[in-house]
């Protein structure tokens, strides 16, 4: 029992220790747990504070290595945060920043901006508005540009603040606007400026492209270059573009190409190589300058060094260079050949009463005529004026230039018909011959020019062979010619008179006025003999004025010395009379002088107011009207016809000497001075004769009525004091009559 009760008391004292076990465990459990919970949450905290401080790093890390300015603030502008390259880029003083406030940042930054009023107020509005993000630029006085962009940011929803952030954009827009200048520059070159990809496809195109070569950019980009090329330089553009691919310049080469509808245009081209930044050849830039203007001024000038601008025929230039070739092959094969010299005759008197215009349509005429009937190897050149030289480059015989020269004469001597006149022109050829006459082209030159003017003094329109004896006629002429240009400087050169008297009434009606030259070798040289050589030499214009001033001077003064009431007569020469400002002349000298006009009568040949009756009509008329008078000198040996003087205003007609040198043995010079005599009287002129030496001549024209006479019977030329002297013994002689 006792065992048993000794089991039972055991166990009951080990239920009542687990019992207590229990309890005791029971007790102890919470309080573990809380230490161990506490345990864990300082672990997870130090956990996540390690993490929190690794994230702030690599967001602090990441803040600084922006490329942009940072700045963060809370909704009152309290600053949270920023990096160091915001500090930098304005930059700010650590007192400003230790406000801690964005309004004290922003007053600070003002300073540096060049519209600090307008960042003020974007900003202030920013705060006021609140918006999302903002965007705008700002101008720092020292050049600077920062663009700024604003944004709220939010956690879980929530407002916790605005990121500033600031980006330098300076050298961004240097480069935009270098790009956008160097864009100008492209687009306003002048030049063509084509980039292509190394397959030759056109890739860019400006507008001094589309100028140049006509294509638009939307219809010549994304097609081949070779569009601009001809098919003849397409070997040139491949062998450039391998030595452009190899990276060579090609620098300002000339060469052709096609513009729109095939048009070629001279270009001159650089062509360089475009590379990418890894310095790898990706394609071409072509730079094309329109040289057409240039190549035709140089064709131009190359044109005009070799040939004459109005006729289109080889100037002495070009003939020098010919006649170079044609000696040289004539010596190497014995050959001759000829040189023909022409001028046409007269052609000053063309340009001086009808103008320059109409001389040139006529030698341009004339030219062309005197070229048609030459070979293709011969040279027909201008040497100036109305002087042309022909080279004929082989001939058989002498006779082969005497042929040419007459088809040319005969050809000059047709009918000129320009615009409303009419012109009769001739010409005058001298022929030189090589070798015979000169072997080097100034002898040649200078042997047909003598020979020219051989032609001319021989009555013009024919031509010359040049012989040794011509050499000193050319040579007196030439001084001749010279003497008289010092003879104007000199005054040598003086005016006589010759008394016109009434043959009814032996009364002195005026005077005609005559040139003399006093030379100081030669003595006193008559009209004749220089005459032509003033007119050849255009000195006759200023000889031809001298002697009509003095002239009307002399009759003003007899008149208010003496009382003399005749006329004075002056001739008047071909070219003067051609003059298109003539009549102004005349009526300047009258006006100068105080002459009456009706005391001056001018002498004008048949031939002269034949050449062209309009003109000739028209300043006629003129005169008249001014009450000068107008003779027809030298009237018979000429072909006026009786239409012709009834529409002349003519007062007197002048009978030939040559007629009255006749009488009173010749039958035909009678009767021609009759017909003279009875035309005048029937178209109520006067006629006059000259050259009157004997009495019977004076009977025999008072017989047929004619009016007046003039010649050594009555006297000789006498200088202005002789004439004088001469008039008082005629008029004591008359019984004082006069």
């Amino acid at each position: 029992m006792k065992g048993n009760a000794a089991e039972t008391s055991d166990m009951d004292n080990s239920k009542e220790l687990r019992s207590t076990a229990l309890r005791t465990s029971s007790a102890v459990s919470p309080a573990r747990e809380q230490a161990e919970y506490e345990l864990n949450l300082t672990g997870m905290l130090e956990k996540r504070m390690v993490e929190l401080d690794r994230s702030l790093s690599m967001l602090r890390a990441t803040i600084e290595s922006t490329a942009d300015g940072l700045l963060v603030t809370d909704e009152s502008g309290k600053v949270l945060c920023h990096n160091q390259l915001y500090l930098d880029m304005w930059p700010i003083p650590p007192k400003v920043m230790e406000a801690a406030k964005h309004l004290p940042l922003i007053q600070y930054c003002c300073s540096f901006l060049k519209d600090s009023e307008q960042f003020m107020r974007s900003t202030e509005k920013i705060y006021a508005a609140w918006p999302p993000e903002s965007f705008d630029v700002l101008q720092f006085n020292d050049g600077r540009i920062f663009e700024r962009y604003t944004k709220v940011r939010f956690v879980e929803g929530l407002n916790v603040g605005r990121v500033w952030s600031f980006r330098d954009i300076t050298e961004r827009r240097r480069a935009e606007s270098y790009k956008a200048q160097l864009a100008a520059i492209v687009e306003s070159s002048n030049d063509a400026i084509i980039v292509q990809d190394l397959n030759g496809i056109i890739t860019n195109w400006n507008s001094g492209a589309e100028r140049i070569f006509g294509y638009c950019a939307n219809e010549i980009i994304g097609r081949s270059i070779s569009l601009l090329i001809p098919p003849d330089r397409l070997e040139e553009e491949n062998r450039i573009m391998k030595l452009v691919r190899r990276g060579k310049l090609a620098d300002h080469f000339e060469t052709v190409r096609w513009g729109k509808d095939n048009k070629p245009i001279d270009v001159s081209v650089t062509i360089s190589p475009v590379k990418n930044n890894e310095g790898k050849i990706i394609g071409v830039s072509k730079i094309a300058r329109d040289i057409s203007q240039r190549k035709e001024s140089q064709e131009r000038i190359q044109y005009l060094a070799h040939y004459d601008s109005l006729t289109g025929l080889p100037n002495r230039a070009l003939l020098a260079d010919r006649m170079r070739i044609t000696i040289s092959n004539a010596a190497r094969y014995s050959k001759q050949f000829a040189l023909l010299f022409v001028d046409l005759d007269r052609f000053k008197l063309v340009n001086d009463s009808l103008g320059h215009e109409i001389g040139d349509k006529l030698l341009k005429i004339a030219a062309g005529r005197m070229r048609s009937i030459l070979r293709e190897a011969d040279t027909i050149s201008r040497m100036g004026g109305d002087e042309f030289v022909i080279l004929l480059s082989q001939i058989a015989t002498k006779g082969d230039a005497a042929c040419v020269a007459e088809k040319l004469i005969a050809a000059i001597s047709r009918p000129f018909r320009i615009e409303e006149h009419e012109l009769l022109l001739s010409a005058s050829v001298g022929i030189s011959i090589y070798p015979d006459n000169g072997k080097d082209a100034g002898s040649l030159l200078r042997n047909a020019d003598t020979s020219m003017y051989s032609a001319k003094e021989s009555g013009r329109n024919r031509y010359r062979f040049y012989s040794e004896d011509l050499t000193s006629g050319a040579t007196e002429r030439f001084k001749l010619e010279n003497d008289l240009r010092g003879a104007l400087e000199r005054d040598e050169i003086f005016t006589v008179y010759q008394p016109q008297i009434e043959l009814a009434t032996r009364r002195v009606i005026g005077a005609e006025a005559l040139m003399r030259w006093r030379h100081p070798e030669r003595g006193m040289v008559l009209p004749a003999s220089f005459i032509s050589v003033a007119e050849d030499s255009g000195l006759i214009l200023s000889l031809g004025e001298r002697i009509l001033r003095e002239s009307c001077t002399q009759a003003r003064q007899w008149c208010d010395r003496y009382g003399f009431d005749g006329g004075i007569a002056v001739n008047i020469s071909t070219a003067q009379f051609r003059q298109k400002d003539f009549t102004d002349v005349v009526l300047r000298v009258v006006a100068d002088t105080g002459i009456s006009p009706e005391c001056l009568e001018l002498e004008v040949t048949e031939s002269v107011v034949m050449r062209d009756v309009e003109s000739a009509i028209e300043k006629m008329h003129i005169l008249d009207a001014h009450g000068i008078k107008i003779a027809i000198d030298d009237f018979g040996i000429g072909y006026t016809s009786l239409s012709y003087l009834r529409q002349f205003a003519v007062e007197r007609l002048k009978i030939d000497q040559s007629f009255i040198h006749n009488l009173p043995d010749s039958a035909d010079a009678e009767a021609i001075i009759r017909a003279i005599v009875a035309m005048g009287r029937s178209l109520g002129l006067r006629v006059i004769a000259e050259g009157v030496e004997t009495e019977a001549q004076a009977r025999f024209l008072q017989s047929i009525a004619c009016d007046e006479g003039q010649g050594y019977l009555y006297a000789k030329p006498m200088v202005a004091k002789d004439f004088e002297a001469w008039l008082k013994a005629w008029k004591s002689a008359a019984g004082g009559t006069e």
